[in-house]
């Protein structure tokens, strides 16, 4: 059988998702749009109920490269159903233009600015060398999958509040959301305990969880614990590696195995750099190195 192209793809999920919906869904309003994400773009179906500003968006292009491979497109739609059912938020969403309400759900994102710059147009970010911190809602958690908007400026606007209020908030309201996670790299990754001291910083569900590293005090805290000062390895934007100074030294190799590690292990859409950074905790600076015999790649497509 000849299979669609992404036009006939995407009109006939819009055609035939809603026969495995719940009839709660039935009068849902579905569009697709191209979305824009740090670093990438990618069509994305939006699915709304008449009771809600905001709905479930699903990344179409992924599931028409999962089409292609190929996989039954029966498969494909129940997926996406599951996907949408899974993750609709359990909230009253009109409440987003209210800081008191949103405030209590803010946290942080870390994102490379270069790779992310048509995105960082849009939304209030705090620079950290190449890197942005922003900030975002928490609408929903359902077990690994975390559902959240980014503060536009449009809705910083609306709140009437000064950019540094709103960054200090989510970065304290991170720490309670979204706690820091340092542990040994061995124990992370289930391996045997060496006299090497590299730490892994995440989050307990290990998801954008490389921006803890951001959070009030936690970079001293690090270089407390470790004793020393550190790299910081960025693999993804999930985590991120903590090498101590008196470990290793040797700042090209580190670049190169990030950029080997990345390129064979890390999804493009989650690099977050590539190359590290380090921490001197007596003058309490944190910087980019880069090494001249080293160059990653300009932009992630």
């Amino acid at each position: 059988m000849k299979l669609m192209r992404y036009e006939e793809f995407e009109e006939y999920v819009k055609q035939n998702l809603k026969i495995l919906l719940p009839e709660s869904f039935q009068d849902a309003e579905i569009s697709v749009r191209e979305v824009r994400k740090p670093g990438y773009t990618y069509h994305g179906m939006a699915l709304t109920r008449l009771e809600q500003r905001f709905g479930v968006i699903v990344d179409l292009d992924y599931y028409y490269r999962m089409y292609r491979r190929p996989i039954p497109i029966s498969k494909i739609l129940f997926s996406i159903a599951s996907l949408i059912q899974e993750n609709v938020p359990d909230i009253d969403v009109e409440n987003i233009t209210d800081y008191e309400w949103t405030a209590a759900r803010l946290f942080v994102r870390v994102f490379n600015r270069m790779w992310s710059r048509d995105y960082l147009r849009h939304v209030p970010h705090q620079a950290v060398e190449d890197l942005a911190v922003t900030p975002h809602v928490l609408l929903g958690i359902n077990g690994t999958q975390i559902s959240s908007t980014p503060v536009t400026y449009d809705l910083l606007s609306g709140y009437g509040i000064p950019a540094s209020k709103l960054f200090e908030d989510a970065m304290n309201n991170s720490t309670c959301l979204f706690p820091a996670e340092l542990r040994y790299l061995a124990d992370y990754l289930g391996a045997e305990r060496s006299e090497r001291r590299e730490r892994i910083i995440t989050n307990g569900y290990g998801i954008n969880g490389a921006a803890s590293l951001f959070y009030p005090g936690q970079m001293d805290a690090i270089a407390e614990e470790v004793g020393d000062d550190f790299y910081a390895v960025p693999t993804s934007i999930h985590e991120m590696i903590i090498v101590p100074a008196s470990v290793s030294s040797d700042e090209d190799e580190m670049n190169r195995a990030l950029y080997r590690t990345i390129s064979e292990f890390t999804d493009e859409r989650d690099w977050l750099s590539d190359h590290i950074y380090y921490y001197d905790s007596g003058h309490r600076v944190f910087t980019s190195v880069r090494t001249e015999d080293f160059s990653g790649p300009e932009e992630v497509n």
